[in-house]
């Protein structure tokens, strides 16, 4: 079978369980957790170090539990991912709860853009609910995959109620255009995205030299946008709640590092409190600073 055929035949699969009721999603999840962390052992070393590096203060049996814990998460967000592809406005404003967007509108109601940072912790794609609960033009910044199709396909799911899903590499253009035109936008990035080897600006996290795109805090300060933090916290299998917290209301009045800085603090503690929810098995500590490039703090801002 030809690879363009195999992938068609692929994407209508995951067409066909998008449709299935959530009780047997997440049957089906249990099972791809059996498969996954018992059979495969999928990345089984990559999230055992990330863990261990980010948490050196916990036993190995804390360790254990929340990497089980990690695994079942993660064949759950999978499935929730793909089910997105047929969810309901009902469902998804039933199961994906936005606490207080009076926050985000109240600065729609001043004419004003804002830059919202999230990160892969708990489910980041449900994200695509925002239009549902904001007057805003939400822009989706997101990495392209390298399979046009597959990417085609996962976008169509994520703009479903009418989100603009914008590459990382014209999201300066696309708030640009918004800036001139006076349309505010709603600037959606995970800032805690692996960037390219060769980026100059790294920082602590999780215990951990780590690079960063420095892109969130360039845009929120170059417009003066608010800043704004997005919490996500799994209340129980399938059911989640978004709280927003203002960082920063004038931008420009701070640096690169103290915007990113801050951010980097509240994702650690969101993180901290469900440890499991986080993308571990992403090698997100893959690449090791050069010696000529320093670690921004606060005395290098």
């Amino acid at each position: 079978m030809r690879k363009g055929n195999s992938l068609h035949i692929g994407i209508i699969s995951l067409k066909l369980v998008a449709r299935l009721p959530f009780w047997l999603i997440y049957g089906f999840s249990n099972l791809f957790y059996l498969v996954v962390y018992y059979i495969i052992g999928y990345r089984k070393k990559v999230v055992a170090q990330n863990l261990r590096n980010s948490f050196p203060e916990k036993s190995n049996a804390e360790l254990k539990t929340i990497t089980k814990k990690f695994y079942r998460h993660f064949c759950d967000i999978t499935l929730e991912a793909i089910k997105m592809g047929s969810i309901t406005e009902r469902d998804f404003k039933e199961r994906m709860k936005v606490k207080n967007p009076e926050l985000i509108n109240r600065y729609f109601d001043q004419g004003k853009s804002v830059v919202v940072l999230t990160s892969h912790h708990n489910n980041w794609e449900w994200g695509s609910v925002f239009p549902l609960f904001v007057q805003y033009k939400i822009l989706g910044v997101y990495k392209p995959l390298h399979n046009l199709h597959f990417d085609k396909y996962i976008n169509s799911n994520r703009a479903r109620f009418g989100a603009e899903l914008v590459p990382n590499s014209t999201v300066l253009r696309r708030v640009i255009k918004a800036d001139k035109e006076n349309e505010p936008v709603f600037v959606w990035l995970a800032g805690d995205q692996t960037p390219p080897v060769n980026t100059k600006f790294w920082m602590m996290f999780l215990n951990q030299e780590t690079p960063f795109y420095p892109g969130p805090a360039a845009i929120s300060r170059r417009f003066n946008y608010p800043v704004i933090f997005q919490n996500t916290v799994k209340i129980k299998r399938g059911f989640y709640e978004i709280t927003f917290e203002v960082l920063f209301e004038n931008a420009k009045e701070y640096s690169e590092t103290e915007i990113m800085m801050a951010y980097i603090q509240k994702m650690e503690k969101t993180i901290s409190e469900q440890p499991a929810y986080y993308l571990w098995s992403h090698r997100r500590w893959k690449h090791k600073r050069p010696e000529d490039v320093p670690m921004k703090d606060l005395s290098h801002k």
